[in-house]
């Protein structure tokens, strides 16, 4: 990292806040937008930093201009879940590719990997039951998103980097915690929280390009 990128993470970091805030109140019109503007502002750290592989920062980027787009699509008061749902699902394919630019590291990867599963084997059980009554037609892009999300969570952890793996695993939670509020029980914080994930998990991988 160097003085430039940290700024501009700094700055991104009181936009985000910004956005948490919007979503506390609820302010649409700020949430509408401060969300891409956090997205975009860590595109800009990912470009100006000094990363350990181009390659992966390259990967990365592109994951954060479909996560954007992913972002925009869910917020939309159109129901576009199942279009935000795509363009996350090709992220995270885009972030598998980023972190195979890195030396494979198989112990943190057998740990990732029995961390994400087990927190799959807790949370999905209820969300696919609660699609199934409600909305059939999601069940299978919703196991095929978890199954590239696992992947990605494993990844992450086989790139040998910490922080990659902390940032995949709020990533993880963050999005469990949106598909149980829409889906299996309305929690009157759950967005909050999911916005506080997401944003940190975010951060954390554009940070680990880094170290």
């Amino acid at each position: 990292m160097n003085p430039v990128a940290w700024a501009l993470l700094a700055i991104t970091g009181l936009v985000a806040v910004a956005d948490w805030a919007a979503v506390a109140r609820p302010l649409r019109r700020l949430e509408y937008a401060a969300k891409p503007a956090v997205m975009a502002g860590l595109i800009g750290v990912a470009l100006v930093m000094h990363p350990v592989s181009n390659t992966e920062r390259a990967f990365f980027i592109a994951a954060l201009v479909l996560g954007l787009a992913s972002d925009v699509f869910l917020m939309l008061p159109k129901d576009m879940f199942l279009m935000g749902l795509v363009a996350a699902l090709i992220e995270h394919v885009t972030y598998i590719a980023g972190f195979r630019a890195r030396d494979f590291h198989g112990g943190l990867f057998l740990v990732a990997s029995l961390i994400a599963l087990v927190s799959v084997a807790i949370f999905l059980p209820p969300i696919l039951r609660a699609l199934r009554t409600t909305k059939p037609k999601l069940v299978v892009p919703v196991i095929a998103y978890v199954v590239v999300f696992v992947v990605m969570v494993a990844s992450a952890g086989g790139s040998g980097s910490l922080i990659a793996l902390a940032g995949a695993l709020l990533f993880l939670y963050s999005d469990a915690l949106l598909a149980w509020y829409r889906f299996v029980k309305p929690l009157s914080w759950g967005r909050f929280a999911n916005i506080i994930a997401y944003h940190s998990g975010q951060a954390l991988l554009v940070l680990s390009l880094a170290f």
